[in-house]
């Protein structure tokens, strides 16, 4: 596998990714652009639930806590970044890309983002409810204060292998 990958793949997720590369028009620019594998949700069953709306295409955005980035050292991918989703029970569901990655406060997402993310109602005031909820819990762990201002990575993204209809 490329460099770029921090830890190596289980097989069933590398045999997944080489699935995709056969697919894939242009295999070597892919596998240049391969960010990592990953699954959404707090458990199996929001895993499964995430993996779900991501590979039917209603969930298309996703945020992140900047500051867990910065504490775990890690790049923040880039728009055109690569990515295995894996359901609850660690296969591989679906490559996604990253087509949007802006870095934002929490108070200024906005409504078309909440809707995207494929979530409770889609409503901004539940998103604003429940991830500030997440978060604020994220926040502790890192010994931070949670507040409107904290930063967000908010992406955008599609699926471009193995998605569900």
């Amino acid at each position: 596998m490329d460099d770029a990958m921090s830890t190596p793949l289980e097989p069933a997720t590398e045999a997944f990714w080489r699935q995709y590369l056969d697919a894939a028009p242009d295999a070597t620019a892919a596998q240049r652009w391969f960010y990592e594998s990953f699954r959404i949700g707090t458990s199996v069953e929001s895993s499964n639930e995430g993996a779900l709306l991501i590979s039917r295409g209603i969930k298309t955005t996703t945020s992140s806590l900047l500051w867990e980035y910065e504490a775990e050292h890690k790049p923040l991918p880039q728009v055109g970044s690569l990515s295995i989703l894996k359901d609850g029970h660690e296969q591989a569901v679906c490559v996604v890309e990253t087509t949007e990655l802006v870095t934002r406060a929490f108070r200024d997402v906005d409504a078309r983002f909440a809707y995207d993310y494929g979530e409770w109602d889609r409503t901004l005031k539940t998103w604003r409810h429940e991830c500030w909820r997440f978060y604020a819990a994220q926040c502790e762990t890192l010994g931070r204060e949670p507040a409107p201002t904290m930063p967000l990575v908010c992406e955008r993204f599609r699926v471009v292998y193995g998605g569900k209809s």
